[in-house]
């Protein structure tokens, strides 16, 4: 299955163009993105890599702001984590990455956790901060406060962050998070057969 998937930050400049394949070898999502990130305008596309139960595998990141940054963050089937080319153990508890200025990056936790009304997960995160590419370990929890076909509730809290809640399909795919995003589109993408 493939869909294209569009979301706008709810009060800054921008939006997140994305597209997302999901076959038996996985999930493989590309993007394009264009924010305002505590006042600065950057442009980024990032690919990321799922198995085919949404364990994360890998991440390339290029951001334009002011010059041209990328970096590539992998995950083994063992939990090794590499950083462009250099193991990183600190990031050895993380099962997921989170970026910074998009709303896809919730989808894999929430998908690998399928919590039921009232229960809870937490989990150790990849954060990457897209102004500075910086990667540190985070704590991250959910918690569903309601789940029902075609549109579950959950909250979401971040380490030093406030919690957010966060509307989602049934497949894990951001709705609306309160006051931060805005999904606007949602596409699947066919193959038409010519006769």
């Amino acid at each position: 299955m493939q869909q294209t998937l569009v979301w706008k930050p709810w009060y800054t400049p921008g939006v997140e163009t994305l597209r997302l394949s999901q076959d038996a070898n996985g999930i493989h999502a590309t993007s394009h993105l264009m924010q305002v990130i505590k006042g600065n305008s950057i442009v980024a596309n990032y690919l990321i890599d799922c198995d085919a139960r949404w364990r994360f595998r890998r991440l390339w990141l290029k951001v334009d702001n002011h010059g041209q940054r990328s970096l590539c963050l992998q995950r083994d089937l063992r939990g090794n984590w590499v950083l462009n080319g250099q193991p990183r153990s600190d990031l050895q508890q993380c099962q997921h990455v989170m970026l910074s200025a998009s709303p896809f990056t919730h989808t894999p936790p929430l998908q690998r956790s399928a919590l039921e009304t009232g229960q809870s997960d937490e989990m150790k995160v990849a954060y990457v901060d897209m102004l500075s590419l910086r990667v540190e370990v985070r704590s991250q929890r959910y918690h569903c406060l309601r789940r029902r076909s075609g549109e579950s509730l959950y909250r979401s809290q971040a380490e030093d962050h406030a919690s957010e809640e966060l509307s989602v399909d049934d497949q894990a795919l951001l709705l609306k998070a309160n006051e931060r995003f805005l999904r606007l589109s949602q596409r699947e993408l066919t193959v038409s057969a010519l006769v």
